[in-house]
């Protein structure tokens, strides 16, 4: 039981990694387009 929690655990945290880490690659895309465009 507590290996299996354990699992999810990990999994869980795993898994917010890689959001994270997307999300911060998208809004960091993103921000360089908007200063992109505002600097043209």
């Amino acid at each position: 039981m507590d290996m299996l929690l354990l699992n999810d655990v990990f999994h869980l945290t795993a898994l917010a990694i890689t959001i994270g880490s997307f999300v911060l690659i998208s809004s960091k895309r993103i921000i360089e387009l908007c200063v992109q465009t505002r600097s043209e």
